[in-house]
């Protein structure tokens, strides 16, 4: 008999807030795109912004947060405050040759700036923003890297699916009879890398499961367990090998920090549920 998960229930957390905004902006983009009289699809392949410009790389608990996030279709949103609780200001823009021009939606106020871009000399692909007296940080540059610069859930070469959205499993089968699994369900991320999940683990009758926060920056994956309050960060790989993809975690924190192979399984579905049966397992 399988131990169906039910009503498994999380509070709305900051990491969801990102989700929301971004889903609200997402509903204004035609009028966006309307207003600035530009069809969306044609402002996305020509905007030299689009994309995510952070001010630092924050990759743990409490590290701080700033970044610009230009969607590609006239809106964007400015972001701060240290991971786990941010302030977030929506604008809408337009790139007029070598200067943007800003509107904060909920101020009002409008700002025409010059920018520059610049290539970094140490990392392969990396792009650096600045922009003549910004408004909210003067001086301050900005960063975006290449891969999956336009989104928190970032695609791995060849265009594969990325690391969120995904069940992630290890099975076992025992001298004695049955499987046992370790499963890392991975929902999918916002757009500054960060996502909810659960860790799995068990065996087909019977199972535990652990909710988890998770950030990905670059090939680092941060992982906070909730309940233990506790984070963890990793390097890990997306690999192709015999027709599967794998996730390779250096130091996993559910193995004792030993090296762990998981296989992709499928996607992690939209709820809160997992089930064998719902994942094709059984």
């Amino acid at each position: 008999m399988a131990l169906a998960l039910s009503n498994l229930a999380l509070p709305v957390g900051i990491w969801q807030v990102g989700a929301l905004i971004e889903m609200m902006g997402e509903r204004d983009n035609a009028q966006v795109a309307r207003r600035a009289g530009r069809a969306g699809d044609e402002a996305v392949t020509s905007d030299p912004l689009r994309g995510i410009w952070q001010r630092w790389a924050a990759d743990g608990e409490e590290d701080r947060v700033r970044f610009y996030y230009f969607h590609g279709d006239g809106h964007g949103l400015y972001r701060y405050g240290k991971v786990g609780l941010t302030n977030t200001h929506s604008f809408d823009y337009a790139v007029e040759g070598g200067a943007v021009r800003l509107r904060f939606r909920r101020t009002g106020e409008e700002h025409r700036l010059s920018f520059s871009l610049a290539a970094d000399p140490e990392v392969a692909g990396r792009e650096w923003l600045t922009l003549d007296a910004d408004p909210r940080e003067p001086g301050a540059r900005y960063f975006r890297d290449p891969v999956g610069a336009a989104a928190g859930e970032r695609e791995d070469r060849a265009g594969q699916v990325g690391l969120g959205d995904r069940l992630w499993g290890d099975e076992r089968r025992l001298a004695g009879g049955g499987i046992d699994f370790a499963i890392y369900q991975l929902q999918a991320q916002t757009i500054d890398g960060r996502g909810v999940g659960w860790f799995h683990r068990g065996d087909y009758d019977e199972w535990t499961t652990e909710a988890l926060t998770y950030r990905r920056r670059g090939d680092h994956l941060t992982i906070h367990f909730m309940l233990e309050g506790r984070s963890a960060t990793s390097s890990f790989k997306i690999e192709e090998a015999e027709g599967a993809r794998f996730l390779d975690l250096a130091e996993d924190p559910r193995d004792f920090w030993r090296a762990h192979r998981y296989r992709d399984m499928g996607r992690s579905f939209a709820g809160a549920l997992w089930s064998p049966s719902a994942s094709g397992l059984r």
